[in-house]
Order: C-alpha cells, then structure tokens, then sequence
C-alpha cells in the first residue's frame, strides 16, 4: 500500500530545516553583511563565521567569504554538516583575493567525524606561534569500528601562526582515519610545533593502517621553528603516519627545526609507520635539528615498507639528506627504494648524504639504493660527515643494495662510511674526491683507493668483473646548486654530468644483473637508454663521451657482438661503409686499443691482455655512421 505524509508533518519537516540547517545553495558572508540576512546572495550576505557554526550544512552547500576580508573565529564542522562524499561541501573565497579566517586562539578550521568537504582559496591565522596553542587546520576522526572518512580537499590556503601544528589529520581508534584526501597548493609558516602531520594509533604488533590514499602536492612549509619538549623532538615540515599510500610530490620545505631541542628529529619531508609511499619531485633544505639532532631532508623512517624516495633534491640541512631509518621496537621496515635524487652538503651536523641507522628490538632488511648523485664537504660540526654512511647504533641492517651512484666528496669528506657489522652490496658506483684524500672506512679500516677497497672486501665486483668507477664524474658545478624553489627541481642544472664524463654508459644494467625495474626517466626527465645505464641521476642525452663523435649518432649501420665478451676473446664489429675506425676505451679515459681505416666491413677485435671489467667502444665509418657502447670483459 502506498503511504501518504500528510501536510502538516511537511510543514513541521521544512520547519526544523529552516531552524537548524541549510538547503544545499550558496551562501555569502559579507564584512558589510548581517546575519539576519538570508545569505543567498552578495547583497543579502551574513557578516559572521558563527553564524556559519551555528548552521548544520547540507550536503552540496557552498560558504563563500569575501575575498580580501577579515572574519574573526574559527570555522568548526561536525558529523551534521557534510559528511556526504559525493556531495561535497565547499569553504572558499568569492571576489578578489583570499579572504582571512583570523581565528585567534583557536583552531582555523576544525571538521570532527565528518567528510566530502573541500577548502580553498582562504588563509587561517592564529595569533601567533607564542600565543595560540592549537592547530591551524584539524581533521579529527574517533569513530569505532575502522571507518575512514573519505573525500576532502585542501586547496590553496595559507595556513600560519598557529602554536601547534598547521595541518593535523589525527586518528584516535583502531584504524579509523581519513581517506582520498587531497592537499593541494597550501602555504604552512611560522607554526611552532609540526607543519603538515598525520598520525593514528600504533604498536609493534598492530596490523593495518588509519589513513589511506593522501595526496600532497605544489607545498611550501617553512619556519615551524619546534621548540624544547622534553618528551619528543619537534619542527618538521612533513609527517606522514598511519598512511597506506601516499604520494608527496612537487613540494618544498626549509628553515624549519631551530628551536628543537630532542633527539630523533625532526626533518623536512619524512614519513614513519606507513606503507606504498611516495615521496618525488621535491626540495628539502636548511632545515635544522636545532641543539638535538636530525634536521634531516628526507627519510623513510620506523615501519616505513614498500615506499620510494625518487627525483628529489636534498642540501644544506643539519642532517641526512636521504636518511633511511629504524626506531627501536618499530614494526619491520623493508622494500623500499632511493633513486635518482640529488644530496649537496647535507648532514652538516650529523649524518652524510644517504645513512642508515637502526635502533634495538627491530627488523630492518631490503632497500635498493641507486642512480643518485651525492656531493658532500667537510664540516666543522661533524668530522664524519660522508656521502653514504651508517649511523653505529644497532646492528642487524639486511639487504642493502647501492648501485650506479655517484658519490663525490671533497676536502677529505669520506665517501663511504661503514662501521664494524654493517654492510651492503656496492657495485656500479662512481668514486670521487678532489681537494683531499680518497676515504672510505670499512670495517674498521681505511682506505685510499677503490682497488685497494674492493681488493679487501670484494665490493665493486660482480662474480670476478670489477664494477665501479674512480674518476671525475664531470659534474657541471658540484657544490653550486643554490636553491631552485620555486622553479621545479628538474631545472637543478649543477648535478647534470659534462661531455666526456666517465659515469656516461658506464652503469650496470639494473634489470639485467639484479632485475631492478629503474624506471622511465632520470632527475631530469631524459628518458633512461635502455641497456646503455650512466652512473648517477643524470642519465645523459650525448652519444659519445669521449670527445668523438656528436649526438645525431646513426648507430643503426653498425653493430658488434658479443658482449659480454671473456678476456682473450674476440668482438666481431660489421660496419656498414669503409673505411671506418674502432677503438676501445677504459671508464677512467684510457685508450687501451685503436684501429683506423679497417678496409673490411667485418673486422675481429682482440681483447687479449685486457682486465676484466667495464669498457667503452667507439666506432665510426666514412659517412656519419657512429656506435658507442659499453662492452663487458669477463
């Protein structure tokens, strides 16, 4: 039977709606309005943010404050506004500019147990790091039963003096949290404790986690100054916890951690307890561990699997650049990747470029460590400062593997450092030092040169082939990068390799010795060449490394084989014209063999006499037509 609703329990409905909600519409509110206005317009706009308070939003509806004004207190939402995630509610800003939710001693914007919300184009103030003690922005969620409240976006606010964290997504049960959260173009400075955080609850037994699917891009978060908590270390620009999948990209932070006093923190852009995380494409600098420790650029942290740092760019911060760690009674950390990032001068008080450290009551195996390019120099603050390096603390660090890095020191700065009981696989590597001496400490030894390193404990050696390279990597400016904010880091011309550099084709092929999918493209966005790997994170565009021959190379006339080829053997090179010239070359620049004008378009190279190890060969015929490749005595 079909049920009728008489009209005056329609009448009594619409009632309760008027008095207690809104209907999905826009709504204005106006420093010339008056909040016994209807609010649906720019001419009937309300004046206050408690009258948006006093409100429950319905699903759809848009609050609109008026660009360039002032609004005093702080915008709070509950579980009776929004909390439809395909039905968004919207917070932002109508006419010119952004308008200020000046929220004093109070948080700027508060949304406990809801979602399907978004905020843009507004700046919330506090007033002040000393004078408010709360969060800028605070999403709140202590539902029971591992409810992840879904669809909420962040966008373009300024979020500033706040004497707590500027952006806070706290879990308080289980594994309830938030998700498919975008936070998109916000500007978080001058806060006290932590920029942007997230953070649910934790235990070395617990299994899952809170948050899921967060995406940060197009950030800056500078000047969270921490300051001295007796109990944990504060100041970090990014903390991402209690996260499965992640991804933190085109983002920057800096100048922050000068107040902190504790150890074991803080750090720019950092993420603990999570899994699938990406963190890429983004600049981490001068940040500082104040008279504690850390400042670091960038880290995988406790419990951190399967995650990636790659196409960052790390300098200038008191700590690691790419620091790789494990607290003490940490859940397992493992699976995780460090490529193609860039580190200058980083660790100036502790730490080096890339370091590892592991605290007691913890597992810690399985990161792959390849195509970066390190430079680091002395410090006065931390003589052990070093390209790559492990923190001795805890023993037990499994599966390290370092491939086709470039590691360049200078003044004497180690290049390696690896204390008794720690290791890792070493192989494809480029070695430099200039304006010192050589140094790598391993085991309690030190050593001046990569063969009398790799003679001692068989690292740079795959089976009885001597990888690795001792050579000036022909960096474009070493030292010198500087700051590239707010320019991508991708324009970071400094740590792009010259004409004629030894890392040019001299890498391992990833996929082929260790099956490492490296990727598509380098630091700089160049497309990686295949089977031709360069050392470092630049993978270069020339054809030739030598000085021979130009980058519109027509390889295709000419081909060789085999290769690997064992010592003593033959290569068989055909060329498609006559004459043409072969030669081959070692990584250091050392011609070992020449041929011109071979008069025959099949000709046999003796490699008799030749160590074993990785050499270059070039050829060129009487019409354009060039090769060059990497060629493998065994």
């Amino acid at each position: 039977m079909k049920r009728t609703i008489s009209n005056k329990f329609l009448i009594a409905a619409n009632f309760l709606l008027l008095a207690s909600g809104l209907k999905a519409t826009t709504y204005y509110v106006s420093s010339n309005g008056n909040d016994n206005n209807d609010g649906t317009s720019m001419a009937t706009a309300w004046k206050t943010v408690s009258k948006v308070n006093s409100l429950n939003l319905a699903p759809g509806t848009k609050i609109l404050f008026e660009g360039g004004a002032v609004f005093t207190g702080g915008l709070t939402i509950d579980a009776n506004d929004a909390n439809d995630a395909a039905n968004m509610v919207t917070f932002s800003s109508f006419g010119s500019g952004k308008a200020k939710i000046s929220s004093g001693n109070s948080v700027g914007f508060y949304a406990f147990n809801t979602k399907g919300f978004t905020v843009s184009n507004l700046i919330f103030e506090g007033a002040g790091m000393t004078n408010n003690s709360t969060d800028g922005v605070y999403l709140y969620n202590d539902l029971s039963g591992n409810v992840r409240l879904n669809k909420i976006e962040l966008k373009s606010l300024d979020i500033l003096n706040y004497g707590k964290t500027g952006l806070l997504l706290h879990s308080a049960k289980g594994n309830s949290g938030f998700k498919d959260v975008l936070i998109d173009g916000l500007h978080v400075y001058n806060i006290r404790q932590d920029g942007i955080v997230t953070r649910g609850y934790t235990s070395q037994s617990h299994t899952g986690w809170s948050h899921q699917n967060i995406t940060i891009r197009n950030t800056e978060i500078n000047n969270v100054t921490g300051y001295s908590d007796p109990s944990t270390h504060r100041g970090s620009g990014v903390i991402l916890g209690q996260v499965d999948n992640a991804l933190v990209e085109k983002s920057v932070a800096h100048h922050n951690g000068a107040a902190n006093t504790h150890c074991g923190g803080p750090g720019g852009i950092w993420t603990w307890d999570s899994n699938n995380i990406t963190i890429q494409y983004c600049e981490s600098y001068n940040n500082s561990g104040g008279s504690g420790c850390d400042g670091l650029g960038f880290d995988l942290d406790g419990g951190v699997t399967n995650s990636v740092l790659q196409y960052n760019y790390s300098h200038d911060n008191d700590g690691a650049g790419y620091l790789l760690g494990q607290y003490d009674y940490a859940r397992p950390w493992s699976n995780n990747v460090v490529r193609y990032n860039i580190s200058e001068n980083d660790g100036r008080t502790n730490g080096g470029g890339i370091t590892l450290f592991k605290g007691p009551g913890s597992t810690m195996s399985g990161v792959k460590i390849y195509n970066n390019t390190v430079f680091t120099s002395p410090s006065s603050a931390n003589s052990g400062v070093g390209a790559f390096k492990f923190t001795e603390w805890n023993t037990g660090i499994n599966n390290v593997e370092v491939y086709n890095n470039v590691f360049q020191s200078t003044g004497g700065a180690y290049l390696v450092y690896v204390p008794t009981g720690y290791s890792a696989t070493f192989s494809g590597n480029l070695y430099w030092s200039s304006g010192g001496t050589f140094k790598i400490y391993d085991g309690n030894t030190f050593y001046n040169s990569l063969n009398s390193w790799r003679n001692a404990t068989n690292n740079e050696l795959s089976g009885s082939i001597a990888t690795g390279v001792s050579a000036n990597p022909n960096l474009l400016n070493a030292g010198n990068g500087g700051t590239v904010f707010p320019n991508p880091v991708t324009q970071l011309n400094a740590y792009k390799i010259g004409a004629g550099s030894p890392a040019v084709n001299a890498g391992l092929n990833l996929m082929s010795s260790f099956n490492i999918n490296a990727g598509s493209h380098d630091f700089f966005n160049n497309a990686l060449a295949g089977t031709l790997a360069d050392i470092g994170a630049h993978e270069s565009t020339e054809a030739v490394t030598t000085g021979i021959g130009d980058s519109d190379s027509k390889e295709g006339a000419i081909s060789f084989y085999p290769n690997p080829v064992a010592s003593g053997s033959e290569i068989t090179v055909k060329g498609a014209e006559l004459p043409y010239s072969a030669e081959i070359i070692s990584v250091t620049g050392a011609r070992v063999w020449k041929e011109s004008k071979i008069e025959t378009k099949e000709y046999a190279i003796p490699t008799t006499g030749m160590a074993a190890g990785p050499y270059f060969l070039l050829i060129e015929d009487n019409v354009g037509h060039k090769k060059v490749n990497k060629v493998i005595i065994q």
